[in-house]
């Protein structure tokens, strides 16, 4: 019976070129920082997932992002793009293989503390799942209310996150006033307001036309530039290319 496996491919980009396909396994090559230290942000070290549908969406996949790299995931759909994310964030645990995260594995982090895990991961969707009778102030300030910090803090946080998304001065204002656009960059800050390490989008662009889609791009761009680990899944080839960052690819192969 054959069954549909996930080959992870590396697809390098750099300035002039785009570097053939390749086998992604970084083993042997990890970057070591000046104090020594393995400096890798995520590590997947022969992860599966299949689904109890029997769905495989991921197969022994070996992949690792540097702390302080920005990357793309791109591949045909159902090539395990948003799975891969979802790994990262514990919204999904892999039937087998770790999943490294900042030099914890996943798999002995005790329930406990995954809340305090996940503040230190910001998530974006293609659906950015705002509270549509709350004003953009209240569904950026809902994860720093979540976690208890106070109101005057609160306020502080929400400034400086709008500021960075250029949505000052639209604080008051609800969902349904805003552009597709001006949703998205909501979304963003919110994901950014408890400053996490790592920025996890899922088809950010999705749903705006080329122009807008650049302008979050160039956003994202922006966050790593300040040091955040950014990865981004997108089956927008034309566009990712433009950022001149590393991108890799999800294929579907059949296998036995």
């Amino acid at each position: 019976m054959l069954w549909p496996l996930i080959q992870v491919r590396l697809l390098m980009v750099n300035y002039v070129t785009l570097a053939l396909h390749q086998n992604l396994s970084l083993m042997g090559c990890q970057s070591i920082n000046s104090k020594g230290f393995i400096s890798f942000m995520i590590e997947f070290k022969e992860v599966s997932k299949r689904y109890p549908t029997g769905q495989i969406a991921l197969y022994n996949v070996n992949l690792t992002i540097q702390a302080g790299e920005m990357a793309f995931i791109t591949g045909h759909s159902g090539a395990g793009k948003s799975t891969l994310l979802k790994l990262i964030a514990l919204l999904e645990r892999p039937n087998q293989g770790k999943v490294i995260v900042n030099g914890v594995d996943l798999q002995h982090l005790r329930q406990a503390k995954v809340p305090a895990y996940r503040r230190g991961i910001g998530v974006i969707f293609q659906d950015h799942h705002l509270l549509s009778d709350r004003s953009v102030f209240d569904n950026v300030a809902l994860p720093l209310m979540i976690s208890g910090m106070p109101p005057v803090d609160i306020k502080r946080r929400i400034h400086a996150a709008l500021d960075k998304v250029n949505l000052l001065g639209k604080e008051k204002e609800l969902p349904l006033m805003l552009s597709a656009g001006e949703k998205q960059r909501v979304g963003i800050a919110r994901a950014v307001v408890n400053k996490p390490n790592i920025i996890l989008a899922d088809e950010p662009t999705g749903n705006l036309d080329p122009a807008l889609a650049h302008d979050i791009m160039c956003t994202f761009r922006q966050f790593n530039e300040l040091g955040s680990t950014v990865l981004i899944a997108s089956h927008d080839q034309l566009l990712i290319e433009t950022m001149k960052k590393r991108i890799i690819v999800l294929q579907k192969v059949q296998g036995s």
